[in-house]
């Protein structure tokens, strides 16, 4: 929510409930005088999208999850964080994946090992449970924690002074951070192997090298984000593009060619997943449950989480908020139109959103279906037939996604 100023309080329009009429002076009075400006992308919200396998129910997102903001996927579970920093939890829970601790709140990142799951608390403190062997559990003293990463059985948290602290199985030196480690920026744990991204773009790699997973090409500078897999590593550059090195024996380290435009990835054992900046996503690597088959529905993806044998996506929500503002986007964007006429309709709409903003359905209907009044009226007058047009298909819509009668 974004104000020109505190001088008119929107809480006060929710308490009134306002007749339309005393609605649209309220609204638009503020917007004259840049009191109000009511959110243009505020009400987004998103939701968990799953393919590949699903023997564990992995992939078959609860109905009740609610608005989520980020996802980890494990072997055969999956985690999710709410925007009210709650966690959920689906899929298997051979080894308690899905047993959240009672009480456990103020969440801002999950991540999930192949069996066990982490979450890293607004203090800085972080939580585990699932399998808990070789010694699987944060360290007590620890804190400070801006990052969380979860290997097979060993854990790696980034601290706010750019140091890196690992704990649980060692057996292949993956949790023996070396001792000059400074400046990291952010963390990823494979199988048995550890990878850091450092603030001038460079990558640290340690623990098991039977594949040269922990071997980074020499070179590789201009990293902004870094993923892991079993025995695979992956960093995406500043320019959008994706380097691999690993084992490759089905086509984890083999990056599509002419893969551009990157601005996220993931890597959970044999695959990975790659988000565009066009909100689509490309997969590669082992896809003998259709992990790596993208749904040909998929988009407006804003996260990806790769798994076992299942793949997550962050999905935007579409909701009646978003639509009217991208209809307010259009009708702002329309410079040649009459300045009353244009000034008029976007009263209409942000009557609209003031009014689903307190829950009143009936007003929000009244509302639209004045903005579509006005459009027919000025139609071929002071809006153009084309413009006209435009704007009446999509308030249509927008009146029956609300439900109006």
């Amino acid at each position: 929510m974004k104000t020109c100023s505190s001088a008119i309080p929107q809480a006060g329009i929710a308490r009134t409930s306002p007749t339309p009429d005393r609605l649209s002076s309220l609204v638009s009075w503020a917007l004259t005088l840049c009191l109000l400006v009511l959110p243009d992308v505020g009400f987004a919200q998103s939701t968990v999208v799953g393919w590949g396998d699903n023997a564990d129910g992995q992939t078959t997102v609860p109905a009740d999850i609610g608005d989520v903001t980020a996802i980890d996927a494990g072997s055969a579970h999956s985690i999710a964080l709410r925007s009210d920093g709650t966690v959920v939890v689906w899929g298997s829970s051979a080894y308690g994946q899905r047993s959240v601790p009672t009480g456990l709140m103020g969440v801002t990142a999950v991540a999930a090992g192949p069996n066990h799951n982490l979450a890293l608390k607004a203090d800085g403190t972080v939580v585990q449970w699932g399998y808990n062997a070789d010694a699987n559990t944060p360290p007590l003293t620890l804190s400070g924690v801006t990052a969380i990463a979860a290997g097979d059985v060993h854990g790696l948290a980034l601290k706010s002074d750019g140091t890196v602290v690992a704990w649980g199985s060692n057996t292949h030196g993956q949790s023996s951070v070396p001792v000059d480690l400074t400046g990291a920026t952010a963390i990823a744990a494979g199988q048995n192997h550890s990878v850091v991204l450092k603030s001038d773009g460079t990558v640290v790699a340690w623990g098991a090298n039977n594949a040269g997973q922990s071997t980074v090409p020499a070179g590789l500078t201009g990293v902004v984000a870094i993923a892991a897999g079993s025995s695979h590593s992956l960093a995406l550059k500043s320019d959008g593009t994706v380097v691999a090195w690993g084992e490759n024996v089905v086509g984890q380290a083999a990056v599509p060619a002419g893969l551009a435009g990157v601005i996220a990835i993931d890597a959970r054992a044999h695959h990975n997943l790659a988000l565009k900046a066009d909100d689509t996503v490309v997969a590669w690597g082992r896809n003998h449950h259709g992990q790596a088959s993208i749904p040909t529905d998929l988009n407006g993806v804003s996260a990806v989480a790769a798994g076992g044998g299942h793949s997550l996506a962050l999905q935007k929500r579409l909701t009646p908020e978003i639509a009217i503002s991208d209809l307010i986007a259009h009708v702002q964007g329309q410079s040649a139109m009459h300045h009353g006429i244009r000034h008029a309709l976007l009263a209409k709409l942000h009557d609209t959103l003031a009014a689903l903003a307190v829950s009143d359905q009936v007003i929000a209907c009244q509302a639209m279906q004045g903005f579509i009044d006005l459009t027919y009226a000025q139609r071929d007058k002071k809006i153009t037939l084309v413009q006209a047009d435009y704007m009446i298909v999509q308030s249509n819509d927008i009146r029956l996604f609300m439900g109006c009668q």
